[in-house]
C-alpha cells in the first residue's frame, strides 16, 4: 500500500536534513523501520555509523508540508522505495531514489524501454526514434524518455500518436516544464502517460541533476536504445547507468562521415546490440518476465484459446470475436482474466496483444 500523508512528509523532511545523502536515509530506514521514527528519535549513532551523530536541530517540517500540499494539488502520486507500488525495474538499481513524484495516469508497471539522443537530432534520427517508439508500443511496450528536444522529444510523441503509453522523466521538479518548448508535449504525456521526477516540486534544472534523471531513465527500463550519439553525447551518460544497473543497451547505426553516430558507433564494437528495426530490440527482450514470477499462470481451457487467437501484433476486438468461439461477454471476461494474469495488454482502439515476457 502506497505511505500514508504523515509518513510522506516526514520522508521528505528527513530527505532534507543536513548531511542526509541517499545512503545515509537508506540506513536510517532500515533501522528504524520509518521517517517518523527515524525524526522521533534523537540520537542516529547505531543507525548510521560509529561516530556520535544526532538528528539535526532543524527539520524544515513546513517545507516538507508544503511540498505534500502541492502534490495533492496537482494530483499526483509520491512513490517511496519501500512501497509495493514503487516500480519493482527502479527498486533493482544501485541507490534507488527514496522518492518517486509521478504526476499522470500510468502505474509505471510493465515492460518498458527507453530511447534517448542528442537535442541537436537530424531528420534522419528523428525518424528512426519514431519509428522505433510506434513499433514498440504497439507491442504494448512503454517508451520512456527525457523529455528533451530531439530523439527524446520524437520518441514521446510517436508513442503517444500510436496511442500508446510513454513516461517522462524529468532532471527538475515533475511540475515544472522543461524545456518550455515542450509544454504541449509534457501535458499531453501528464494526461495520459506519466512525468516522474525524484525532484521537489519547483525545483529548477542544473547541469548536476541531468545525470541523476538519466539513471532513472535506464532503471525504469529493461533496455536503452541509442539513437544518433555522438561521441560526448550526454545519452552516454545513460549508457553507463544501463550498463551498471545490468540493462540491455541497443544501439542504431548511422551516417558515418557525419560524425552524429560516432558515439553509436563505438557503443556497437563495445558490444551493444545493432538496432535496425524494433524486432531487434524486442526479439532480445524476449525472455523478460515479470520480476517475481517463475512460470506462466495455469489457463482455463476458454482462457487458452483466447490466448491463442493473439500475437506481439494488436488485434482488435472484432476480429478476436469473429474468430472465437465464445460469446462475445465471455471472450471479454476472459481477455480480462489474462491482463489480470499478465499475460496480455490491451491498447487504444479497443486492441489487444501478447504482452512480452
Amino acid at each position: 500500500m502506497p505511505e500514508g500523508r504523515e509518513e510522506i512528509i516526514a520522508l521528505l523532511a528527513l530527505e532534507r536534513a543536513e548531511g542526509i545523502g541517499h545512503g545515509r536515509l537508506r540506513s536510517l530506514l532500515e533501522f528504524f523501520g520509518s521517517a517518523q521514527a527515524a525524526l522521533a528519535a534523537g540520537d542516529w549513532t547505531e543507525a548510521i555509523g560509529r561516530r556520535p551523530h544526532r538528528r539535526p536541530g532543524r527539520v524544515e517540517w513546513a517545507w516538507a508540508a508544503e511540498q505534500w500540499a502541492r502534490l495533492v494539488a496537482e494530483g499526483g502520486r509520491c512513490l517511496t522505495a519501500g512501497a509495493a507500488d514503487y516500480p519493482e525495474l527502479l527498486r533493482q538499481i544501485p541507490a534507488p531514489p527514496p522518492l518517486l513524484f509521478a504526476l499522470g495516469p500510468d502505474d509505471l508497471v510493465g515492460p518498458t524501454v527507453a530511447i534517448v539522443g542528442p537535442r541537436k537530432a537530424s531528420e534522419y534520427g528523428v525518424q528512426i526514434a519514431g519509428e522505433l517508439a510506434h513499433g514498440l508500443v504497439a507491442r504494448g511496450i512503454c517508451v520512456v524518455s527525457g523529455l528533451a528536444y530531439g530523439i527524446d522529444g520524437a520518441a514521446h510523441a510517436a508513442a503517444l500518436k500510436a496511442g500508446g503509453r510513454t513516461v517522462a522523466v524529468l532532471g527538475c521538479g515533475a511540475d515544472v516544464v522543461y524545456p518550455a518548448g515542450h509544454s504541449g508535449l509534457y501535458r499531453a504525456i501528464r494526461e495520459r502517460g506519466a512525468v516522474v521526477s525524484e525532484f521537489p516540486f519547483g525545483a529548477q534544472p542544473d547541469r548536476g541533476s541531468f545525470p541523476r534523471r538519466n539513471r532513472i531513465i535506464s532503471g525504469l527500463s529493461l533496455g536503452v536504445v541509442v539513437v544518433e550519439a555522438p561521441a560526448k553525447s550526454g545519452s552516454l551518460i545513460t549508457v553507463t547507468h544501463a550498463t551498471e544497473q545490468s540493462r540491455e543497451v541497443f544501439a542504431v547505426p548511422g551516417d558515418v562521415r557525419s560524425g552524429l553516430s560516432a558515439g553509436c558507433h563505438q557503443l556497437l564494437r563495445d558490444g551493444a546490440k545493432l538496432v535496425e528495426k524494433v524486432d531487434d530490440v524486442v526479439e532480445e527482450l524476449g525472455h523478460w518476465r515479470p520480476p517475481g514470477s517463475m512460470s506462466a499462470p495455469a489457463l482455463a481451457p476458454e482462457d487458452e484459446c483466447v490466448y491463442a487467437l493473439l500475437s506481439r501484433e494488436p488485434r482488435h476486438i472484432d476480429d478476436l470475436a469473429r474468430d472465437s468461439t465464445l460469446p462475445p461477454q465471455d471472450l471479454l471476461d476472459a481477455l480480462l482474466r489474462l491482463e489480470l494474469d499478465g499475460l496480455v495488454d490491451q491498447v487504444a482502439g479497443k486492441r489487444f496483444l501478447r504482452r512480452l515476457r
